[in-house]
């Protein structure tokens, strides 16, 4: 499980070693800081995932590079200060940035598993806009995510329509006209409209739920594109890992480059001979090879998931994204919100898995005939963290049942009503 330490970074004032859960939610008011946690979450979760591919920590251990990208990248240019400290450690890498300089060394350079790490931002639904790929972008997340949904929205066409939820609309993608589609299911309002011309509920909704079939189901089921630029990453890191474990640990001996395809063509030979030995040693490197050149997980990054929906829409969402999270994969999920009813949702998940498990006999039989909510929603608390951003610092907001407990949301709530009954008192003393 990766820690994370972030300090003076933006509105963060001091979050300490913050352990990633499976599925990891930070609430609060606008510019409380969610957004930052969460995009240094993923950038720190991609920088481990470049430099294992690679197999080389020198692109960081360069004074600037880490800030310079982080902050193009994420859009946080200005939230840097002099006092800025960012901690990252995994079982792969442990990285440190203080006094402006980042520094990274291995833990084991060898465990890591190749992970697809998407962050969704809050603007998703530039996707919609006419032209938008003859538009030239700065190198940022926006681009990131829009370049990924060309990739996505490709595998969707009109007879492999991707269902929204549990809305009468449909997704499809038309590549002759390189138009993305809404077409209604109910028979009696049928219509095939453009997606820039449907809700916005609906532009943002639809990118968020097409990119988790395709990267929770499809890029598990086929085979993905890779670029001329990943083969090769693929291939130096093969070189690297040739040396270090398998001519290496087979033959202790030094060796020049000149030497290095002799020596190669050498071991081959003998683990065609079936020596145990080189037999051993490759084995070993196949094991890593696939671990880094195969996408074992998906990690999502999600901002406001919430974004222009109806609260039973968002409730929906949540239970959708739960079941479509494979945690025995080691999927994850870091989502910023200030909706209320995200939590409630959440909550409800958490409840059902604590119920079932209580529950025996014809008591669970009754039980699971109810329609609360899919089973396949349910997630054990214990694969769930929920904070609260107050004054730069987070609050976790689980009681020891690890369901969520009294929240910034609940205070609100209890303003509001305190308010409308304080009027009222006023307004029956008129009568």
């Amino acid at each position: 499980m990766a820690i994370i330490t972030i300090k003076n970074v933006g509105p963060i004032k001091n979050i300490e070693n913050l352990k990633f859960n499976r599925v990891n939610v930070f609430m609060g008011p606008q510019s409380s800081g969610k957004s930052t946690i969460a995009k240094i979450i993923s950038y720190c979760a991609w920088v481990e995932k470049d430099v294992a591919i690679t197999q080389s920590l020198d692109e960081y251990n360069v004074n600037g590079s880490f800030r310079k990208r982080l902050e193009e990248f994420h859009r946080i240019n200005g939230y840097f200060k002099d006092n800025t400290e960012i901690f990252y450690e995994s079982d792969i890498i442990k990285l440190q940035f203080k006094n402006n300089k980042c520094s990274i060394e291995w833990v084991d350079k060898y465990a890591y598993k190749r992970s697809k790490i998407e962050y969704i931002p809050s603007e998703r639904n530039l996707i919609i806009l006419p032209f938008i790929q003859k538009v030239e972008m700065p190198n940022n997340n926006n681009r990131s995510f829009l370049f990924d949904w060309y990739t996505i929205r490709s595998q969707y066409n009109k007879e492999n329509r991707v269902k929204i939820l549990g809305l009468p609309v449909e997704y499809y993608y038309d590549e002759n006209t390189g138009e993305s589609h809404i077409i209604s299911t109910d028979e009696n309002n049928k219509y095939d409209i453009l997606l820039e011309n449907a809700s916005s509920g609906l532009q943002s909704l639809t990118p968020l739920v097409v990119a988790l079939k395709y990267l929770t189901k499809w890029i598990y089921e086929n085979e993905e594109e890779i670029s001329f630029e990943k083969q090769q990453k693929m291939y130096n890191a093969r070189d690297v890992l040739i040396d270090e474990l398998v001519l290496e640990p087979y033959d202790k001996q030094k060796y020049t480059d000149d030497d290095r395809a002799e020596k190669i063509k050498e071991f081959f030979n003998q683990y065609d001979k079936k020596n145990a030995k080189a037999q051993s040693v490759f084995n070993r490197f196949v094991d890593v090879i696939s671990r880094l050149e195969k996408t074992h997980n998906t990690q999502f990054i999600i901002e406001e998931p919430e974004q222009n929906l109806f609260p039973s829409t968002q409730r929906e969402l949540i239970y959708h994204l739960i079941a479509s999270l494979d945690f025995k994969r080691g999927d994850r999920a870091a989502i910023t919100t200030h909706s209320p009813y995200i939590l409630y949702a959440l909550n409800n998940c958490m409840m059902g898995y604590l119920v079932d498990t209580q529950l025996q006999g014809e008591e669970k039989d009754e039980y699971l005939k109810n329609d609360f909510l899919s089973k396949q929603s349910w997630i054990d608390p214990k694969l769930v963290s929920v904070w609260e951003i107050e004054e730069g610092e987070l609050r976790s907001i689980q009681d020891k049942d690890n369901i969520i407990s009294k929240n910034y949301f609940d205070q609100q709530m209890t303003e509001l009503t305190d308010e409308y009954y304080q009027m009222l008192e006023y307004y029956k003393n008129e009568e």
